[in-house]
């Protein structure tokens, strides 16, 4: 049954979420030809003069495709707390926690699916700016993915310079912060809402207000527990061997830190949904 929320969920969201990422694919081709013309044709005076109303239409264009990333960003994060609200804090949860699925997989649909159109807009993000930032340098892209070692290029590469394992270490964490982090975020608006919706009146206001209490308690928490460790292994370090060693571990403690959130949001989340959830 998870399978079948899934793709309702993906189908939802797709028709918004698709469009917008390919208006901005769009708009940021259209950003890169007006900036390669306003670093080119437009750099005479007289050129810029006789020209300026196309001068102005590509500034526009330029501005468009930033705030186009903008509105993706936002979009995303919209989207995946409205699906949530709607269908779970409103009048549609009469009818969907009168299927026969769990409150585990209702939660889990949403995460995952916000999950991934949160990963895929942020990699979207950092491709188009990565190739706009590339295309003002001036560096062809042909000559990029020609001269891009390869993966075994880069392991022999580690492996000599004596930092393949640091390396693999740094990714394994890299992409463990990114997950957990992700998840974090999705469950933070969860809970928050979800114990907001315990109540008969103010429901916005006092998921607002939980949201809000999340965060200091877990800032407050993260804060006390990262400077400890760092004052006791990473500024007391005596090379860097010890300093990387260190670093490692602070990362591992935000890990577990991030992966106790999670585990303590979906809790809070689903426990709400299932004994104090206040549709009426």
């Amino acid at each position: 049954m998870l399978g079948k929320l899934l793709k309702h969920e993906f189908r939802a969201t797709g028709r918004i979420l698709l469009p917008l990422m390919g208006a901005v694919i769009v708009l940021a081709l259209l950003a890169n030809g007006s900036m390669t013309m306003l670093a080119n044709g437009m750099a005479d005076s007289s050129a810029a003069a006789k020209f300026a109303g196309l001068r102005i239409l590509l500034i526009l264009i330029v501005v468009m495709f930033f705030i186009g990333i903008v509105t993706m960003a936002v979009m995303t994060v919209v989207l995946m707390v409205s699906r949530f609200y709607r269908n779970l804090l409103k009048d549609e949860g009469y009818l969907m926690f009168t299927l026969p699925v769990s409150t585990h997989e209702l939660v889990w649909a949403k995460l995952i699916v916000s999950f991934v159109w949160f990963i895929a807009a942020g990699l979207l993000i950092f491709l188009v700016l990565s190739l706009s930032a590339l295309n003002l340098s001036g560096t062809e892209l042909r000559l990029i993915f020609e001269q891009f070692p390869s993966w075994s290029e880069i392991r022999e590469a580690l492996k000599e310079a004596g930092i393949l394992d640091r390396a693999t270490l740094m990714l394994v964490q890299g992409i463990l912060v990114v997950i957990l982090s992700t998840l974090v975020t999705c469950l933070h608006f969860y809970a928050g809402m979800s114990l907001g919706h315990m109540f008969a009146k103010n429901r916005i206001l006092l998921s607002i207000a939980f949201f809000i209490a999340i965060s200091i308690a877990f800032s407050i928490m993260e804060t006390a527990g990262m400077s400890g460790i760092m004052e006791r292994g990473v500024f007391s370090a005596q090379d860097s061997g010890e300093f990387f060693r260190s670093s490692a571990t602070v990362v591992w403690y935000g890990i577990i830190m991030k992966a106790g959130e999670a585990a303590l949001l979906y809790f809070v989340t689903v426990l709400s949904l299932n004994k104090g959830l206040n549709l009426a």
